[in-house]
């Protein structure tokens, strides 16, 4: 059966609404409870109420809950102290959700056991009568703190803390004017809605609704209190809905969106300088995504310091943290270092490896290989990203894979999810929440950037990265996926072209790659497959098929028998899958790849040519085509390949010196032409910047909430595909 690889791509697994959050606008959260599993769903109007469910029918046994904290709880500091230590220092409510559900927290982290002792004295409202000993607890915070430590934890506790606090100071103001309790309740109500309590700025949509997530498990127990969630991607007619029927005691918001609402709408305006509490989390990430001077612009529309208390989590303090800190900050703020001096790089302690491949032909069956040797090291727990370089390779890639996926040791227990910049806001919401909760022990998930920086997937085993990142940064944040948490182990592996590897020579040679060939990992995969088929039961401890009872669960299934012979197949049945690919799906993640590697020239050390050879070969070699697409000339100069080296090699001729026809002609005749054709060009090249924009990332980009991988926007098929009547030459590439 011969279908569009597009129809294929866009085919996403069924969720179910009451399995994930659904944090993709601003709206009122509310909770219920379903059998072995706690969730939150966002509903569609500020008004929902909780749903009467029967307690019969989906009440949940002791055993059971004991059972799935077992199997949910992440790994303990088990030498830091516990969170009991602060039954005094927050609400009952908090430690409720803290240590019982939905979190079932012990021990606290790192950043956590040096934040939250600092409570109650932290969360105080602001009192300008206050002396400086009483106001000398309510300070600001600039924690150098790294991701997945669990900052979010440590300043949404303080959040909420200081919210309650506020609207209790509130309430005892009401009293103490002999107010009615009914005209009490009212006025809380109305001072609820009308008053933000914190505002938490974050750089991607991904991390704003995992903070706001976590924001509502930790207020599970804490009546009406509400989580705003303001992103780009999402409606804003139905989050100013919400916003207006709305409370507003966390707000979460990306800063492009938060901006653009502060500006233009009324009710927003209103209520924006009535802020307590501002949090900048990934402050670094902030700041090299260009957000500085949409922050500063938010900033300047907030009460001044020291009215308004502020922190900021950065993993490092450069010099534009500390200028942004200058303006954000009260001068007498408190730095907390939770990173130590002689601490070395997260991501140098993850095993790193790197694959030239000899042909592009071995690009899907190496890929292949590392799935199956991850699942097969990694038995009942395997769970891998795969990063890509632009959206189109992604939505390709994605579908071979899940095609593949019967040669794989879990086979048709293998779960893929893909997400990217081409599906909607509420579409990678959700599977980013289905991807985080999977256990089948067989989860890959096929990305671009927009899960590279500061997502927290828990459990992932291994980071696959696909060609080159955008950068050295990017490399690493995207390392940072796997080996989060103090007993986690991950792995990273980088997989290229014989092209790309002046990437590796050049920019990471900070990196502790080791090299890893393609026969190397083939013996590896084969090695793990004939053990797995001689003794399967040693592969899936019991552990893993039953809970403390004995009783069995589900969970990760054993592999498929004969995985070696599985193994064995896959090159017919990867050459049958390729003949059924759309080619017109090719061409266009071929005209994707040009648009990204040819800003990459330089940091290649290759030049362009080079580079189309090696993308053109790509198509014929990994993806099964019988020759290559035809790039037209006009494509390859708006894509900066006038080198002098095509139709004009060893030629001085100047692009747009009007030539007169004839000597008789009279001498002003031509004059301006020049300038007509230069502004003619400039009019052709006016579209450039997004061909260019994710290659150059960093210098060019909008900060309006743009994601990393928007480079396939550009309909290229005018220039792919053309058939020419002239014969091609090769002076033209």
């Amino acid at each position: 059966m011969v279908a569009s690889i597009w129809a294929k791509a866009s085919a996403a697994s069924t969720f179910s609404a009451l399995n994930v959050f659904r944090a993709s606008r601003c709206a009122r959260a509310s909770v219920f409870h379903a059998r072995r599993a706690t969730a939150i769903r966002w509903s569609t109007t500020a008004t929902a109420k909780q749903p009467n469910l029967d307690p019969g029918a989906y009440a949940e046994p002791a055993d059971q809950l004991e059972e799935d904290a077992s199997s949910t709880t992440p790994s303990v500091n088990e030498d830091q102290p516990k969170f009991t230590t602060l039954r005094d220092k927050i609400s009952p409510e908090t430690m409720r959700a803290i240590t019982v559900r939905p979190f079932k927290l012990t021990h606290m982290s790192p950043v956590q056991a040096v934040v939250l002792p600092l409570l109650p004295e932290l969360a105080e409202p602001y009192n300008p009568d206050a002396s400086p000993e009483e106001a000398e607890g309510r300070m600001d915070l600039l924690v150098k703190a790294r991701t997945g430590t669990g900052k979010t934890l440590g300043f949404l506790v303080p959040a909420i803390e200081a919210r309650l606090k506020e609207i209790e100071a509130y309430r005892k103001q009401l009293m103490a004017q002999s107010v009615s309790p009914a005209e009490r309740a009212r006025a809380v109500r109305f001072y609820c809605r009308a008053n933000i309590g914190t505002l938490i700025l974050s750089p991607t949509r991904e991390l704003a609704t995992q903070i706001a997530n976590e924001a509502l498990r930790l207020a599970h127990h804490h009546e009406d209190f509400e989580v705003r969630l303001c992103v780009g991607g999402a409606s804003k007619r139905l989050q100013m809905r919400d916003w207006v029927k709305g409370r507003r005691d966390i707000v979460v918001a990306t800063p492009g969106r938060m901006l653009d609402l502060v500006q233009n709408e009324p009710e927003v305006q209103n209520c924006i300088d009535t802020t307590k509490m501002l949090i900048l989390d990934e402050a670094d990430t902030l700041m090299d995504m260009g957000f500085r001077e949409d922050i500063q612009a938010i900033v300047q529309k907030l009460p001044p310091s020291p009215q308004r208390q502020t922190f900021m989590f950065s993993a490092t303090v450069s010099t534009a943290i500390q200028q942004v800190a200058r303006v954000a900050l009260n001068k007498n703020h408190k730095f907390i270092n939770c990173v130590p001096a002689n601490a070395p790089p997260v991501h140098s302690l993850i095993p790193q490896y790197h694959t030239v491949l000899a042909e592009a032909e071995d690009q899907i069956p190496h890929i292949l290989r590392l799935i199956a040797h991850d699942q097969l090291t990694n038995p009942g727990k395997s769970k891998i990203i795969i990063f890509f370089p632009t959206t189109r390779m992604t939505q390709l890639f994605s579908t071979i894979l899940r095609n593949m996926s019967s040669i794989l040791p879990s086979s048709a227990n293998s779960r893929f999810y893909e997400i990217h910049s081409k599906k909607t806001q509420d579409s990678r919401t959700r599977t980013s929440d289905m991807f985080r909760s999977d256990k089948s022990g067989g989860a890959v998930l096929c990305s671009s950037d927009v899960s590279a920086r500061g997502v927290d997937y828990p459990g992932v085993t291994r980071v696959i990265q696909v060609g080159i990142p955008s950068g050295a940064d990017i490399y690493v944040h995207r390392v940072g996926r796997t080996g989060r948490g103090s007993h986690m182990q991950g792995r990273a592996d980088l997989v290229l072209l014989p092209w790309e590897i002046g990437f590796v020579t050049w920019q990471l040679t900070d990196i502790p790659l080791k090299p890893l060939t393609s026969g190397e990992l083939t013996k590896q995969v084969m090695e793990l497959a004939e053990k797995y088929d001689k003794d399967p039961d040693a592969f899936f401890p019991p552990s893993l098929k039953f809970d403390k009872k004995g009783r069995s669960f589900a969970g990760p299934k054993p592999f498929v028998p004969r995985v070696a012979t599985g193994l064995q197949q896959m090159p017919s049945k990867l050459e049958d899958l390729l003949k059924q690919v759309d080619p017109d799906a090719i061409r266009e993640t071929l005209a994707s790849l040009v648009g990204f590697y040819f800003p990459k020239s330089p940091e290649l050390r290759v030049q362009k040519s080079v580079i189309l050879e090696g993308c053109r070969d790509w198509t014929t070699g990994a993806c099964g085509l019988a020759q290559p697409p035809y790039i037209s000339d006009s494509l390859l100069q708006k894509l900066g390949m006038s080198d002098g080296r095509t139709k004009h090699w060893g030629r001085n001729t100047p692009s747009f010196t009007p030539r007169r026809s004839s000597s008789s002609e009279p001498s002003w005749m031509g004059r301006g032409t020049s300038h007509k054709k230069v502004e003619r060009r400039n009019e052709e090249f006016k579209d450039m910047s997004r061909y260019r924009k994710e290659g150059a990332y960093g210098s060019n980009r909008s900060r309006r909430d743009r994601d990393e991988d928007e480079v396939d926007d550009v309909p290229f098929k005018e220039y792919i595909g053309k058939r020419y009547s002239q014969k091609r030459s090769s002076d033209r590439y």
